[in-house]
């Protein structure tokens, strides 16, 4: 074979073997990296819905334990045992039906109640199959657990009486369709009455969007593959073109380049040809030289996505450096993800840390205020806050706002603890019962303190506590770095956990407060009548005393009439002649 059409092959083969190689390699990683990131997505997105149906399920089980807590001060109050049962009945079955009316995610959620008993429980209620209220489910129907085809409803006691809570995965068929999907449910033991409340979602939603989003993968895919077999096509061309023109001339810098190209086909890493050649030859060196170092780009900006480094920086060869941008927009693609991972992260993170202090403060609002605002801004790395509390007058005008807490605020900031209605921006946020940030601070409103001096906040941040369009507080946040948008909404997310606990605590704390307001009267009420007894007593004893002095008198006003009668008598004997004491009939 001759030299000419030696080159020729050879620069053909040292094109083409190493593009299609690096293209091999450079979408194989993309598909690897890919992948990897639909999977996590899987388990992210069921690991969101784990959580949700998880809050879903401790709201129902809320609803139940201040059921059952209410039963039982009722129960309390009742000497009747045949009384007592039928109002534990009662008040069961009243727990039972507003578990059913409860509805949620657009209308489709609901909940359903087992007891915990082995080896099949028995419904006590399901919010769309009343018919199965009262049965035991032992019916070969329920065998749709997703990993060994066991009974749905005894895998659940299992689990829950085991752990007090279970999640199941089961497949059914949806409503209103003949497709059968898998479904996601969570279940929580109610100990003392040994109640399993459960609810459910269909996963089939996370499916399809997975099912989307490889076919957007393999889409970008094949036009990836489609740029890198023109990109090596036209080098092909553009080779085999120069090769048979200079290939006469130019055998031993084809050769030197033939050697280069040699080394890459063996996937080698190899230097740049040097060349002072001006002519086409030190074009195609040139080229080389220029293919060299973007395979070599390509190859450590593909290494290092795979390693999930996504802050490389990389140029593509040229604006129109088809390879280069759509690894740019893969990379850019990437990021994008792994920053909404890291917001979503950072926020569930932040309502988990936010429920353990609500949950574990729930007893007094004072308490409870302090936590909130010194977890908050903690968790935010903001500067100052303050956490103020409607207080309700006997008249709704009569209403103004109480600071409950404060997080290094200066002690001048808040001398006064109370804020009227529309006073100030706290005041105003109230009315509107809207959120308020303010980056541009008035010099006068309030500085940042420290050991070293005090400085203007660059970001002020008032949210309103809100709970079923009732305003139950307000929350101001100070911070030198200004908040983030997802931060913000982050902050109005809270609020509505915190609105919702402030009013569960005030309401338990207003009970416990007619709670002892009942038992003080209770014990005036026993305190008077003891007294009123005791003065019965007395009055008795006084009665008893005066009816003998009575007697007494009595009896001396007899004697008296009989000593009276005898003097009177002497003195009509005294008084008669003297013949008369002598008259025998006298």
């Amino acid at each position: 074979m001759k030299l000419k059409q030696q080159i020729t092959l050879l620069i053909s083969l040292a094109l083409l073997v190493p593009s299609v190689l690096i293209s091999s390699i450079a979408i194989s990683k993309i598909k690897s990296q890919v992948t990897s990131d639909i999977e996590f997505y899987r388990v992210d997105e069921m690991n969101k819905l784990k959580m949700y149906i998880k809050h879903i399920t401790d709201i129902a089980y809320g609803v139940v334990e201040v059921n059952y807590k209410q039963m039982q001060d009722s129960l309390a109050s009742i000497d009747s045992t045949v009384s007592a049962d039928v109002l534990k009945k009662q008040m069961l079955d009243k727990c039972l039906t507003t578990l059913s009316q409860i509805r949620f995610d657009k209308g489709e959620g609901y909940f359903w109640v087992t007891d915990n008993k082995l080896p099949y429980p028995t419904m006590l209620m399901h919010a769309e199959k009343k018919n199965l209220k009262g049965v035991v489910l032992d019916d070969p129907k329920h065998n749709v657990e997703r990993n060994t085809n066991r009974n749905i409803y005894q895998v659940r006691s299992e689990l829950c009486n085991a752990k007090g809570e279970a999640y199941v995965e089961y497949s059914m068929k949806k409503p209103g369709s003949s497709e059968v999907v898998n479904k996601l449910s969570y279940s929580r033991l109610y100990a003392p009455l040994g109640w399993i409340i459960s609810t459910g979602f269909y996963t089939d939603h996370i499916e399809h969007s997975i099912a989307a989003k490889e076919a957007d993968v393999a889409k970008q895919i094949r036009q990836v593959s489609i740029a890198i077999v023109g990109i090596t096509i036209l080098i092909l061309v553009t080779g085999l073109t120069i090769s048979f023109y200079f290939s006469t001339r130019l055998t031993q810098a084809i050769i030197t380049i033939k050697e280069k190209l040699s080394q890459l086909a063996r996937g080698e890493q190899t230097e740049e040809v040097s060349s002072s050649r001006k002519d086409e030859v030190g074009d195609m060196t040139t080229s080389l030289n220029s293919l060299v170092k973007g395979l070599r780009s390509y190859t450590s900006f593909a290494k290092e996505i795979g390693k999930g480094n996504l802050v490389q920086t990389f140029e593509p060869l040229s604006k129109s450096d088809i390879l280069g941008n759509e690894l740019l927009d893969m990379r850019n693609n990437l990021k994008k993800a792994a920053d909404e991972k890291s917001v979503r992260d950072w926020v569930n993170e932040g309502m988990a840390q936010m429920g353990e202090v609500l949950r574990g403060h729930s007893g007094d609002t004072r308490e409870l205020a302090h936590e909130i605002i010194k977890s908050l801004i903690k968790y935010l790395k903001a500067n100052q806050g303050a956490l103020f509390l409607t207080v309700l007058g006997d008249r709704e005008e009569d209403a103004y706002l109480e600071q409950a807490a404060t997080y290094a605020y200066d002690r001048k900031k808040f001398m006064s603890k109370k804020v009227e209605m529309g006073e100030g921006l706290v005041g105003q946020c109230v009315l509107e019962k809207a959120t308020i940030h303010m980056v541009d601070i008035p010099k006068n409103y309030v500085a940042i303190t420290s050991g070293l001096g005090e400085a203007l906040p660059e970001t002020i941040l008032i949210v309103p506590l809100i709970h079923n369009e009732e305003v139950y507080g307000v929350i101001e946040i100070a911070s030198f770095s200004r908040l983030r948008p997802h931060e913000i909404r982050f902050v109005e997310k809270v609020a509505e956990s915190i609105a919702s606990t402030v009013s569960t605590v005030q309401i338990n704390e207003r009970t416990k407060r007619l709670l002892e307001q009942s038992q003080q009267m209770a014990e005036e009420l026993k305190a008077q009548e003891e007294e009123l007894r005791q003065n019965q007593e007395e009055l008795q004893a006084t009665q008893e005393q005066m009816r003998r002095r009575q007697v007494e008198l009595e009896r001396e006003n007899e004697m008296l009439k009989r000593e009276k009668s005898v003097i009177i008598e002497t003195k009509m004997i005294g008084q008669l002649p003297a013949e008369a004491w002598t008259n025998k009939s006298f």
